[in-house]
């Protein structure tokens, strides 16, 4: 029997846990004998393991940008009842899960790796726990640290008056416009975000939704003057901001007059999860799939941006910033892209002001930007959020300078400070060294994958040898550091990630039995080694169970089209009102006026987002009577039941009195039809009059287009309906 191989993993987040756990599982008994060391108390690296766990660098009440389909591992499901997009915590449980569920290693929390040295052929590693110190042999080390290091803070405005935090720490902001209470809150109203990418836009988002509540909650604000307050948002491009959840299919085909088939946005598509949505591997051309990702030629380019525009409905320029809309010559520029759901109406309500440029310094109260040849000064400034992203290289502070130089170190380059072959896995110079996540936003399937292709190479596999021997993309790597037309994420071609690791490792993807090709969503559960245990299977069915599910009612029940219609509410539209009264008693009528979705934090636990509804417009009766009139209303919107509820409020137009209606989705007629589009149904007796309603909501993409809602009122002295159309 060989001898058992030692290991040693540094971190333990997703990426350390998914190496200890495929190392100790995934090859004989006895193969390897596993070490994960931590620095922190707990697991979890990045992701918080409880509500309360706030002094990481996430937001434990922050949820994930993919949905927990793909923020997952092959061989653990995800509890049925958990949201389709977990917080930040939950992720942390998850990983918790995963550890009890696959033990067998031991991890050494508290216990900080401090040096790792190759000597011969051993690794050398010193870490420390508290002020002690030990030194331990390994024959192989993983590197689990992950990329975000540390926080990526410009010294240009260290002298800077007002509040200045990296977006990592921002938790509060009644806490940012007074430095966690350190200094008194500033004259100023405007929060600046500096960075125009991923992380610019969730926190910009993350600050606007948390100044709407402050201003509609009912009782004490936590942000005195709440509504006087705004969001500058610095970007250098513009940026596609997509939704958490995608429209299936936004367009149909048709018979057009002339008989030929044509394109037509759909009224009324299905939603689901947007990784649901994009990581189709059906959608791939036969053969080999082809890495999209890394470089991106002007096709490529002009590609992906017409399928944001198809899929969000809009190159986004109705929403009023120039900086924001994807036109003109920007379509033949590789895209970058964000994920909010609230980003891009709180810009169509000038919560968030777009601009574009670099800042260059500051003087007093103000920001001094330059653009190309023009500068400007971003004045009434009350905080800086500072989304420029982490520097990476101090993951790897306890690597020696001649390892990292062998490892071909860049510190300056974001993309990629290290060059390794097999996808970021390994350097063919040092084999006994293994990465796994060492790379910009990696997927959860992509680690696992990594990971088992180390336990191949460190167990003698000749294929995983032969593929190292073989591998360029160690050189890829090198010539896209300096590659003007590379890719925001030059690791993002999820499916072609998956594939490629697959094929080295003989890993058959699941496909259902009819199946004739290569067909479906790209999946951590759908790619298991044959030697998969029972335990393993039956986790991976259970995962691949619950998709099935989701997309099925999702086609057939209209699943998450509340939840569509809810996101697009938010924000002002125009309103139209009809009166048509069948009694002299109640006049008929038109209103005309404006109608606003503010969103604010849920004010009753039961419940995981609210609208605090206002609308103001002028009524003209048929008998020539005019008047103002107001009304307010709070919308919320439940994911474990998937349904959108209308409460009244009370007489301060803020707080919640009683429930009005809920509605119930009704799925389109035809399928077929685009024209067609969701209608929903509701009904409340209020003491003897009866209140029937009814819903149509016209999507376009991920936006509603319009949308109407109908009353049908009977009682004693009651005879009416009343029909609000609604537009922007």
């Amino acid at each position: 029997m060989a001898k058992t191989k030692t290991v040693c993993i540094v971190g333990a987040g997703p990426s350390g846990l998914v190496a200890a756990k495929t190392l100790t599982h995934a090859q004989p008994r006895g193969t390897f004998h596993v070490t994960v060391f931590e620095a922190l108390p707990r697991i979890g690296g990045l992701w918080p393991i409880s509500p309360s766990d706030s002094s990481g660098m996430v937001n434990p009440e922050m949820c994930t940008n993919q949905s927990k389909h793909t923020v997952s591992f092959s061989d653990l499901a995800w509890d049925e009842d958990v949201p389709a997009f977990p917080k930040a915590w939950q992720v942390g449980r998850y990983l918790e899960k995963y550890v009890e569920k696959y033990g067998g290693y031991e991890i050494r929390r508290g216990c900080k790796v401090v040096r790792a040295e190759l000597r011969g052929e051993k690794w050398v590693v010193t870490s420390r726990e508290g002020t002690v110190e030990e030194t331990n042999e390994f024959d192989h080390l993983i590197v689990g640290t992950g990329f975000f290091g540390k926080p990526r803070v410009p010294q240009i405005l260290e002298r800077f008056k007002a509040p200045v935090l990296h977006s990592s720490q921002v938790r509060e902001v009644e806490d940012l416009v007074t430095n966690g209470g350190k200094t008194p809150t500033a004259t100023g109203r405007n929060i600046v975000v500096i960075g125009g990418q991923m992380s610019g836009v969730e926190i910009a988002a993350a600050v606007a939704l948390q100044v709407s509540s402050a201003e509609t909650t009912p009782g004490e604000s936590c942000l005195p003057n709440a509504s006087e307050y705004y969001i500058t948002h610095i970007v250098q491009n513009p940026i596609w901001v997509m939704t958490l959840f995608f429209p299936k299919d936004p367009v149909l085909d048709v018979a057009g007059a002339d008989g030929q088939q044509k394109k037509q946005s759909s009224k009324s598509p299905s939603f689901l999860p947007v990784d649901l949505v994009s990581y189709n591997i059906g959608w791939r051309p036969e053969g080999p799939v082809q890495n999209t990702s890394g470089y991106i030629s002007p096709e490529a380019a002009n590609m992906t941006h017409n399928f944001m525009n198809t899929y969000l409905g809009t190159d986004q320029s109705e929403f009023g910033s120039p900086y924001l809309a994807v036109q003109g010559e920007t379509r033949s520029n590789p895209p970058f892209v964000a994920v909010s759901d609230c980003y891009q109406e709180f810009v169509r309500s000038q919560k968030i002001k777009v601009v574009r440029g670099k800042v260059t310094g500051n003087e007093a109260d103000a920001l001094q930007v330059k653009d190309g040849d023009a500068s400007y000064l971003i004045q009434d400034v009350a905080a800086v959020i500072l989304a420029t992203g982490f520097d990476a290289t101090r993951s790897l502070d306890f690597l020696p300078p001649e390892l990292l130089s062998a490892l071909h170190f860049d510190p300056t380059s974001d993309a990629f400070p290290l060059a390794l072959n097999i996808h970021a896995t390994v350097n063919s110079a040092i084999p006994s060294l293994g990465f796994v996540g060492f790379y910009r936003s990696p997927y959860w399937g992509v680690m696992e994958m990594q990971a088992r292709y180390l336990g191949k190479l460190w167990s003698g596999d000749a294929k995983a040898a032969s593929a190292l021997a073989e591998d360029t993309t160690l050189a890829t790597m090198l010539k896209l550091r300096t590659e003007p037309r590379r890719a925001q994420f030059p690791m993002g071609d999820y499916a072609f990630l998956m594939e490629s690791f697959s094929s080295i490792m003989d890993i058959k993807r699941t496909e259902p039995g009819d199946s004739t090709g290569r067909t479906g969503l790209v999946l951590p559960s759908r790619y298991l080694p044959d030697s998969a245990s029972e335990t393993e299977r039956k986790e991976a069915e259970s995962a691949l169970s619950v998709i099935n599910n989701t997309i099925i009612a999702s086609a057939k029940t209209g699943k998450y089209v509340a939840r569509a219609a809810f996101r697009a509410m938010q924000g002002d539209w125009t309103l139209q009102r009809t009166i048509t009264s069948r009694i002299a008693t109640y006049p008929s009528g038109t209103l005309s006026g404006t109608a606003s979705f503010k969103p604010r934090f849920p004010t009753k636990p039961d419940f995981d987002a609210e609208y605090l509804y206002v609308e103001n417009g002028e009524f003209s009766a048929t008998n020539g009577l005019k008047f103002g009139a107001k009304r307010s209303y709070v919308h919320r919107y439940t994911s474990s039941t998937d349904t959108l509820s209308v409460w009244f409020t009370k007489p301060d137009h803020k707080s919640v009195d009683y429930l009005f209606h809920e509605l119930e989705i009704i799925p389109p007629v035809s399928e077929s039809d685009p024209s067609e589009p969701w209608r929903a149904e509701s009904s409340h007796l209020c003491i003897e009059d009866l209140y029937d309603v009814a819903y149509e909501f016209s999507f376009k993409g991920v936006g509603l287009e319009e949308w109407s809602l109908e009353y049908s009122v009977k009682g004693p002295q009651k005879d009416y309906t009343i029909r609000s159309v609604y537009r922007r």
